[in-house]
């Protein structure tokens, strides 16, 4: 167990963590990744689609791609399907 410090914790320095960041990318119809700022798309890893909180005011709907870029960068990116932007999602 850590102990106490006895500090009061310090709320303006708390900083959200893994916040999507908006990306340029070029796609075909399906809508499968071309281009991520305007580097190839090698590779599609994996593929998925998360539609969740359709309950409440502002629902999620993505689909998520695993890609490896030219050069072998690997990263997860996805399509906001409520407002056709593109995201990376860093781990």
């Amino acid at each position: 167990m850590v102990p106490h410090t006895g500090k009061a914790p310090c709320t303006d320095t708390v900083k959200p963590v893994n916040q999507p960041e908006p990306v340029a990318v070029k796609e075909d119809p399906g809508p499968v990744p071309l281009t991520l700022n305007r580097r190839p798309v090698e590779a599609i890893r994996d593929r998925w689609r998360i539609d969740d909180e359709w309950w409440r005011p502002n629902p999620v709907s993505r689909l998520y791609f695993a890609v490896t870029l030219a050069g072998g960068r690997c990263l997860v990116i996805y399509k906001d399907l409520l407002t056709n932007r593109w995201y990376r999602q860093p781990y």
